[in-house]
């Protein structure tokens, strides 16, 4: 409540909006639908490309004002003016904490979100799910270009340090992030090259159209039980998602102890269960917690599994992002879009999964790559479909490819070398 005449105005946008997005997604539900919505949330979508988007539309013909655009002025002038009273009664002591101004941000959300049809960099979309009142839904402008969001913060700064192993290449992180002319420093593997291998399988391809093919699961299946079989110690492998990853886990009959990541799972329970192991594999959706920012030191983890090629599910918002980043970097070969928004990050991700293994000078392990994309002998074969290019130059140098069938036979001598075996090494 509010003894103002900007009340009013605001209070009939706010509202108009707030019964064009309840009738947008409870329009877009089919038979059963709405039943079948749960607890996370799912996006509906309502991008048009012949116009604004279905939210926009209903909240036009939902208004019923002198005109929008004036009313949506006064609802932010109303908004700041709260704000400011907010801030003022803070700083004088009046209240404990900084008060927020909700009509500020519905105003200000609601402006952004009426101009989306004008910035090909911002997504609009509508999301819904149940709780314990129904079904609620939130409208949400994705950002599909970092640097929409970073470069305002960079241009802030005197200077700026990035670090990480996964930066590569260069001149796609500096278009995202919006860097300017910055200095640029590569370091190659720092770790002692005798005491890391690096192989790349020549399963099948682990297309979408093949993965339920059942020669395809054997030979994959039998690849990580060799894998595991030959490690002495805990093997990690990682997979394009946790529904791939539980297929092999129920498939595996190895003797090691298998551990299967879910997304219910607390993440640091599991990695900490399965490192008191010590003849343990665990399997986990390589876009999950476990492939970053998470060490498997020494005796945690000896070998790194990536089966496939980890892409994300494409759905309208990763449509969205490729043709953001297509209209932002793309030219005539028309593959920007691809290569900023999929490509690129997933094998970044393959990157880094493969880096939870061998984190000091007197660690050793080895690092499988399970799918004849990432094989330099079939980049010529596979052609646009090889990753093989993507992994920087002195990476992908490392890279031994095998036969299935021959990959225990490289690991069972790689760790002979190095005396890793307690015991008598098991036969080929």
């Amino acid at each position: 409540e509010c003894d103002d005449a900007r009340a009013a105005p605001a209070r009939n946008v706010v509202e108009a909006f707030r019964t064009a997005l309840v009738e947008t997604y409870e329009g877009s539900f089919g038979f059963g639908e709405r039943e079948a919505v749960g607890e996370e949330w799912e996006d509906v979508a309502v991008d048009s490309e012949n116009g604004r988007n279905d939210v926009a539309v209903g909240f036009l013909q939902a208004y019923t004002g002198q005109g929008f655009a004036s009313d949506l002025e006064a609802a932010l002038a109303l908004g700041e003016e709260l704000d400011r009273r907010y801030e003022r009664a803070y700083k004088e002591g009046e209240t404990t904490t900084r008060k927020d101004c909700p009509t500020l941000s519905a105003a200000a959300f609601i402006e952004a979100w009426m101009d989306a049809n004008d910035d090909p960099g911002t997504y609009p979309v509508v999301g819904v799910r149940r709780t314990e009142t129904g079904v609620v839904g939130r409208a949400e402008l994705y950002t599909c270009l970092p640097r929409q969001v970073t470069e305002p913060l960079f241009d802030e700064l005197h200077a700026t340090v990035l670090m990480s192993a996964t930066l590569r290449p260069f001149d796609v992180t500096e278009d995202v992030l919006g860097l300017e002319e910055p200095l640029t420093m590569a370091y190659g593997e720092q770790f002692p090259e005798e005491r890391r291998r690096t192989y790349a399988v020549e399963t099948p391809a682990l297309f979408a159209s093949q993965r339920d093919d059942p020669g395809v699961q054997e030979t994959v299946g039998e690849t990580i039980e060799d894998a595991v079989r030959f490690t002495p110690g805990n093997t990690l492998a990682y997979f394009p998602s946790y529904a791939e990853a539980e297929r092999y886990y129920h498939r595996f009959s190895g003797d090691a102890t298998p551990y299967l990541d879910e997304p219910s799972t607390r993440a640091e329970d599991l990695r900490q269960e399965f490192v008191s192991d010590d003849d343990a594999v665990l399997f986990t959706s390589l876009w999950g917690t476990l492939a970053e920012g998470v060490s498997f030191d020494d005796n945690d983890a000896r070998t790194v599994l990536v089966v496939g090629v980890p892409y994300p599910h494409l759905d309208d918002r990763m449509e969205a992002v490729q043709g953001a980043y297509e209209g932002a970097f793309g030219d005539d070969e028309g593959d920007a879009g691809w290569r900023y928004a999929v490509e690129i990050p997933t094998v970044r991700k393959t990157r880094q999964a493969l880096g939870r293994v061998i984190r000091s000078p007197d660690d050793y392990g080895v690092r499988v790559l399970i799918d004849e994309r990432y094989t330099q002998s079939n980049r010529v074969e596979l052609g646009e479909y090889s990753v093989y290019p993507s992994f920087p130059p002195e990476e992908r140098s490392e890279h031994i490819d095998v036969a299935p069938g021959k990959l225990k036979i490289g690991m069972l001598n790689f760790y002979s070398d190095l005396d890793a075996w307690e015991g008598a090494p098991p036969e080929p």
